[in-house]
């Protein structure tokens, strides 16, 4: 038989009777998961950090018929939508595991299991190891006149200063770079540095580049997986900061240096994933052999003598004494990289305030009246001194 052109296709089956209760659980699972990252705002809207980027999270812009509003609003929610956290982890994990690569444009992978920080701006490898961005000789000349400004300060009142700079893990472990990272020829900005505070003759500057190179062929001085140095690297830099500061104290002023203890390491049971890691989002996935473990040094808080006395009522310092007959006092200027010299270093003082700012605050230096400043910053910070002038 031939079909028939004009005919009707046939009717199809009566749907069944339970499809509408299907259709409206449908559209309230579509509603309930399109309204869930709004929803969620109940719980981040008044957060300010990122989970994993380590940034702070684009503010809430304040309501105003503007043109500015709609895309402030934006980075705002996008930042705090339900769900951002475990999309970031998957993109993350996805981009690590399938293509060996890092999702965030300030850490690189290495080989080896080795993960670097490329600074705040991306860029910290490119302008401090690389050379490909320049340092210019206007920030190595205003890096050197600062803190000369800041040392003539201070030796007009009898104080001593000492400045030390913690090289990048780069600078230490270049061994562990990508094949394609070529070193800068020529002198490093560290380099013309030092080399102009030798000149200028007013700062005590102590390189700890070649006591940590020499101190890697027997142990690992910096994490793997973090942007820190480990336990180990501290205690080199603290043997030379004391030794430094020693000298630029008075003969007798510190009679003894305290020692630096070192908890043993515990083969599968010392271990950490470091910051770079949380960042990635793979905490839980990827960690190291924690082979000079801080968090023992820390757990002995009772059995030194430096005791903190702030409450962390005063963000950004941290003040510690201890009641050891004839130790000199201190203010200490620091970053992140003297978190573990802060149990090693306050057990040299009877009182020592540390600082997390680059800026030399002179009215605290005159209310706390120390007998020596030390200053610390990381390699690639060698410009900050100079973009806060002392006046």
């Amino acid at each position: 038989m031939t079909a028939d052109a004009l005919a009707l296709p046939p009717v199809p089956p009566q749907a069944p009777g339970d499809h509408p209760l299907r259709d409206r659980i449908v559209a309230a699972l579509f509603v309930l998961a399109t309204a869930l990252p709004g929803l969620a705002l109940v719980f981040t809207w008044s957060s300010t950090t990122t989970r994993f980027e380590n940034r702070p999270m684009a503010p809430w812009p304040a309501p105003a018929p503007s043109r500015e509003f709609p895309p402030a609003f934006d980075r705002a929610f996008s930042d705090r939508f339900g769900g951002r956290d475990v999309m970031v982890r998957l993109h993350h994990g996805a981009l690590l595991r399938a293509f060996g690569v890092s999702s965030l444009g300030t850490v690189m992978r290495g080989n080896n299991g080795w993960f670097y920080w490329l600074g705040e701006d991306g860029h910290s490898l490119d302008r401090h190891y690389r050379g490909t961005l320049p340092f210019s000789q206007a920030d190595v000349d205003n890096t050197v006149a600062e803190l000369g400004r800041r040392s003539d300060w201070l030796a007009a009142r009898g104080i001593g200063y000492v400045v030390v700079v913690v090289p990048e893990k780069f600078t230490i472990y270049p061994e562990h770079l990508a094949p394609w990272v070529a070193r800068m020829q020529g002198p490093t900005p560290y380099d013309r540095v030092r080399a102009a505070i030798e000149r200028d003759g007013r700062v005590t500057l102590v390189d700890l580049r070649p006591a940590l190179r020499d101190a890697k062929t027997r142990e690992r001085v910096y994490y793997q997986t973090d942007s820190h140095w480990n336990y180990n690297g501290a205690v080199i830099g603290y043997d030379a900061i004391m030794r430094a500061v020693r000298a630029a104290l008075p003969a007798g002023a510190l009679p003894a240096i305290a020692p630096a203890p070192r908890p043993a390491y515990v083969p599968g049971v010392d271990y950490y994933s470091g910051d770079l890691i949380q960042m990635l989002g793979m905490p839980s996935r990827i960690r190291e052999d924690d082979v000079a473990p801080l968090g023992k040094v820390l757990a002995m808080a009772a059995e030194r003598c430096a005791r903190r006395i702030d409450k962390g009522e005063y963000p950004g310092f941290e003040y510690f004494v201890c009641d050891r007959p004839g130790l000199p006092r201190a203010v200490i200027l620091r970053d992140s990289m003297a978190i573990p010299l802060i149990p090693l270093l306050s057990e040299n003082f009877s009182r020592v305030v540390y600082v997390s700012s680059r800026a030399f605050d002179k009215a605290l230096v005159e209310r706390e009246k120390p007998d020596i400043v030390i200053e610390e910053l990381v390699e690639r910070s060698l410009h900050a001194p100079g973009a806060f002038p002392t006046k």
